[in-house]
C-alpha cells in the first residue's frame, strides 16, 4: 500500500517480531545483559517479564541469534495454560521423545537420560518458556525439579521464563521460595520514555529507507507516545495507520491533525480496548488456568489477518472519500473518478 507511495523498502511497523528491527532501548539492552549473564551461569532460571507488546518475544529471538554460534542445545515451548501434568509431555514432545502413556516418573527419567546425552555433545542445554504467565504453580514447580537435574555437579538444563507481569505475581503470591532462589537473573521490561519512543519511530523508518517522506511534524512523536504509553506494539499500530492515512490522503506531510484523525478512528474501531494492553492482576484459585494469549506460532497468522483488515479498511476509506467528493462537488467529475479509481490507486503503490 503506502510503501511504494513513500518509497520504502517494506513496512516499518509490522506487528510480527523481527530481530533485524530490534531497537536497542535502555530496557532492552539491560534485559539482554541479564539474559547473557544468566546464560553464562549455566544453571537455574532467568526471568524476563513485561506488559503485552513491550518486545519480550523479539528480545528472545535476538538472544537466539546471539547464541547461534555457541555450542548449545536449545528447545522452546509457548505455554498455553499448562499445569503440572502437562508440562513434562510438552517438553518431551519438543525434544522428540515419546510421552503418551508415560507416567510422570518415567518421563522425568527419560528427560534426564536425554539431557545427559545432550550434555555430552553440547556445552549447554537451554529451555525457553514463552508466555510463562499462563503456567500454574504446579507446572512451575515441575520446572524447578527439572532445573535440579545434574551430572557431576553440573546442571543438565537451564530455563528462561518469559511472560507478563502476572508471572512474577504468581511466583510471589504462591510462596514459591525454592524457585525464587533458583532465579539467577531477572528483569522487567518497562514502556519507553518519550525520547526513546521518538528514537524508536525514527529507527524503524530509517531501517526501511525513509528519507523524510512523509515529513513528520514534531508534535507527532509526543502524540504517539502519549497515546501508546510507550508500548512498542501500540506505537506500531498507530504509526502504521498514520502512514496509511497519509497514503489515502495523498499527502507527503503528516501533522497533529492527521494523528488526531487516526486516533479517533482507532478508538471508534476498538472502543473497549483499555489504556494499557496488560490485563489487571486477578486473584485466581491455585490451579485455575490463566487466560490464553497468542503464541509466537500464531503471530504470522495475526499479521496476515491484520493485512486483510487493512485492505478492507482501504476500500471503505476510498469509497467514503469518493462519496464525500460527490456531495461537496454536486456530482462526480471525471477527475474525482480518476482519483478514487482502483487503477490510480494501484499506480500509487
Amino acid at each position: 500500500m503506502y510503501e511504494a507511495f513513500y518509497k520504502l523498502h517494506s513496512k516499518p511497523f509490522r506487528l510480527t517480531p523481527d530481530p533485524a528491527m530490534l531497537f536497542p532501548s535502555k530496557g532492552h539492552k539491560r534485559a539482554m545483559s541479564y539474559l547473557l549473564y544468566g546464560f553464562d551461569q549455566g544453571e537455574g532460571f532467568v526471568m524476563i517479564t513485561g506488559a503485552v507488546g513491550t518486545g519480550k518475544t523479539l528480545l528472545i529471538q535476538k538472544l537466539m541469534q546471539e547464541l547461534a554460534q555457541r555450542n548449545i542445545a536449545v528447545t522452546s515451548i509457548a505455554s498455553a495454560n499448562l499445569d503440572g501434568e502437562d508440562i513434562l509431555p510438552a517438553i518431551a514432545s519438543q525434544l522428540g521423545l515419546s510421552y503418551e502413556g508415560r507416567s510422570k516418573e518415567a518421563l522425568l527419567q527419560d528427560l534426564k537420560k536425554h539431557l545427559t546425552a545432550l550434555c555430552t555433545r553440547h556445552s549447554h542445554a537451554l529451555l525457553v518458556v514463552d508466555e510463562a504467565q499462563t503456567l500454574t504453580p504446579s507446572a512451575l514447580e515441575m520446572l524447578r525439579i527439572l532445573s535440579n537435574m545434574e551430572l557431576g555437579g553440573r546442571a543438565l538444563l537451564q530455563i528462561f521464563l518469559v511472560g507478563q507481569g502476572e508471572l512474577r505475581r504468581t511466583i510471589i503470591s504462591n510462596r514459591m521460595e525454592q524457585l525464587r532462589q533458583r532465579i539467577m537473573a531477572s528483569h522487567r521490561l518497562e514502556p519507553m520514555e518519550a525520547d526513546e519512543s521518538r528514537a524508536y519511530i525514527l529507527h524503524r523508518l530509517r531501517a526501511v529507507g525513509w528519507d523524510n517522506d512523509p515529513k513528520l511534524a514534531s508534535e507527532i512523536f509526543a502524540g504517539v507516545h502519549q497515546a501508546s504509553r510507550g508500548i512498542p506494539r501500540k506505537i506500531n499500530v498507530i504509526m502504521d495507520r498514520l502512514l496509511l492515512y497519509g497514503y489515502l490522503e495523498e499527502t507527503h506531510s503528516l501533522d497533529q491533525a492527521a494523528l488526531t484523525t487516526v486516533l479517533e478512528e482507532l478508538r471508534d474501531e476498538m472502543p473497549e480496548v483499555p489504556q494499557t494492553l496488560e490485563p489487571p492482576a486477578v486473584t485466581r484459585p491455585r490451579e485455575m488456568p490463566m487466560p490464553n494469549t497468542a503464541s509466537p506460532e500464531h503471530q504470522n497468522e495475526l499479521a496476515t489477518l491484520e493485512d486483510m483488515r487493512n485492505k478492507i479498511l482501504l476500500q471503505l476509506m476510498r469509497e467514503e472519500l469518493r462519496l464525500k467528493q460527490m456531495l461537496e462537488g454536486g456530482a462526480a467529475t471525471d477527475t474525482t473518478a480518476d482519483v478514487a479509481s482502483p487503477h490510480t490507486a494501484q499506480g500509487g503503490e
